[in-house]
């Protein structure tokens, strides 16, 4: 996407060069390297400019020897633009500038369409503001943001700053699209910050959007996040517009890198547009995901999905090979984004959820205490739970050596939510696996619970028999009250053998 667009800019300044009115006459080249394109702009304009060398530097030593306002009238009434064009980087910049000085501002326009920025850079950094904004104010009564695109990076702050309020929003997204040096739009950006919300509407309203995205495709990783957030805020209708062009224009590259960098609020806006939800468009984010190189960049904006869309997210996820779905894990897992992905492993079907918890990067250590401290940081028990439950037996030990490592708040919040779904036996079974201190540490705070008939009415007729074996495995390190509870509750559920193994020693039973 971005190079074609890159293309068309070129394409665009190329005709100007050769005379041709209208650039969509050299779309056949739109198909070649952007690079190759202004190579040979730059190649043109050099055989144009070397071609009368001797001659221009003759004509540039004669300018020496006359006064300015001589030299000043001879090059607007004998020379004319183009020759004058072509003298100018022959002529020392201070002397450049005098004469300029003394020239009306169209004929300078008419100049400055056929200087070339490479060659005249030193001179036109020491144009004066007040000349660059009468020039640029010509230039635009034209329609000519080539021109003012291709100086853009050598004129200096200042004047930029001076000519930025004869340039309307428009005006700005145009020349932003045919800058001749795309580094320079970040500077851009920091002396235009204000004028970024018009300039984004100006792109949605004239349906200008493939140079807006150029735009955005061009801009520093530091200025995503807040051009993000601007975006979101300029409401329902500008979003709409700007998901269906990047849709229409398969620009999902340069979105989903701008929309990761979003605050959470902003973000929320974004993933709450119908527009994402509708199955094509989110089956191209998808595909830009996986086949793009864009997987980290989609996950902060899955996390807000609704749960039919996360949905469709875990069933493209879950169809790549086991060797793919690992590069995935572990990508995730690099960028921290465990938050996002375990909703997607939570979407993900029964037989799916544990063909991913068995490949070998989950058995990794450090992936392991990745995903519990991400869920514990984000209260992720519900979902994360049952990603835990498919994890191989083998390692148990290592996720109880990472529950030990929670602290008694974030322990308690596993526990109540343990409680509270279906993951009961997960918790436990994984909490008893630790050493004596650790299991001692478990029970102490289900001891002192709050709620602990919630967590004793968690043990149903349904709870796996591992969970009363481990309970009464561990009996002995069971606080007094919490086991007499428990053997209560067994015998409840008429496991009264259990009930009996649980009863405390000495305790009577009628």
């Amino acid at each position: 996407m971005s190079e074609h667009l890159v293309a068309v800019a070129e394409t665009t300044k190329l005709a100007r060069l050769l005379g041709i009115t209208d650039p969509t006459e050299l779309d056949f080249l739109v198909d070649l390297p952007p690079a190759a394109i202004r190579e040979f702009r730059e190649r043109a304009t050099d055989l144009l400019f070397d071609r009368d060398t001797k001659r221009l530097k003759g004509v540039a030593a004669g300018a020496k020897l006359v006064p300015v306002t001589i030299s000043a009238k001879v090059a607007e009434r004998a020379f004319g633009p183009t020759l004058c064009a072509a003298v100018a980087s022959a002529v020392e910049p201070h002397r450049a500038i005098d004469i300029a000085k003394s020239l009306p501002a169209p004929f300078l326009a008419d100049c400055a369409v056929q200087l070339d920025p490479r060659r005249t850079a030193a001179i036109i950094a020491a144009v004066p503001a007040k000349l660059v904004v009468d020039v640029a104010r010509e230039l635009l009564a034209h329609g000519d943001h080539i021109t003012m695109g291709r100086f853009v990076h050598v004129v200096p702050e200042p004047a930029l700053r001076a000519a930025a309020p004869v340039m309307s929003d428009t005006d700005l997204l145009r020349i932003g699209f045919l800058l001749e040096d795309k580094t320079a739009i970040d500077n851009v950006l920091h002396i235009v910050a204000d004028r970024v919300p018009g300039v984004i509407r100006a792109a949605a309203a004239q349906s200008m959007w493939a140079e807006g995205i150029d735009l955005l495709d061009s801009i520093a990783p530091h200025n995503r996040a807040w051009i993000g957030n601007i975006t979101a805020g300029l409401g329902d209708d500008v979003l709409d517009a700007l998901i269906n062009a990047v849709y229409e224009l398969d620009a999902w590259t340069t979105l989903l890198p701008i929309t990761s960098a979003m605050n959470h609020d902003s973000l929320r806006l974004f993933a709450e547009r119908p527009a994402v939800h509708a199955e094509p468009i989110l089956a191209a984010i998808m595909d830009t995901a996986l086949d793009g190189g864009q997987w980290v960049n989609l996950l902060p904006l899955a996390a807000h999905l609704p749960g039919a869309q996360i949905e469709f997210i875990a069933a493209r996820v879950a169809a790549e090979t086991d060797t793919r779905l690992g590069e995935l894990v572990r990508e995730a897992d690099a960028a921290g984004l465990w938050d996002a992905l375990i909703p997607i492993a939570l979407a993900m079907t029964d037989d799916n959820r544990r063909r991913m918890a068995a490949l070998p990067v989950l058995s990794e250590p450090d992936v392991l205490r990745a995903v519990i401290t991400s869920t514990a940081e984000h209260d992720l028990w519900a979902q994360a739970l049952p990603l835990v439950d498919a994890l191989p037996d083998t390692v148990k030990p290592i996720l109880a050596t990472c529950i030990g490592d929670l602290d008694r708040e974030q322990l308690l919040a596993a526990v109540l939510t343990a409680s509270r779904g279906d993951n009961i036996h997960t918790l436990v079974d994984i909490a008893l696996a630790q050493d004596q201190q650790g299991r001692a540490r478990i029970l102490e705070i289900i001891d002192g619970m709050d709620d602990l008939e919630e967590f004793l009415a968690a043990l149903t007729v349904e709870t796996p028999e591992i969970v009363w074996h481990a309970l009464i495995e561990v009996r002995a390190e069971i606080p007094t009250g919490l086991l007499t509870q428990l053997a209560e509750r067994a015998r409840e559920l008429g496991r009264d053998h259990d009930a009996a193994e649980l009863e405390p020693l000495g305790a009577t039973t009628e």
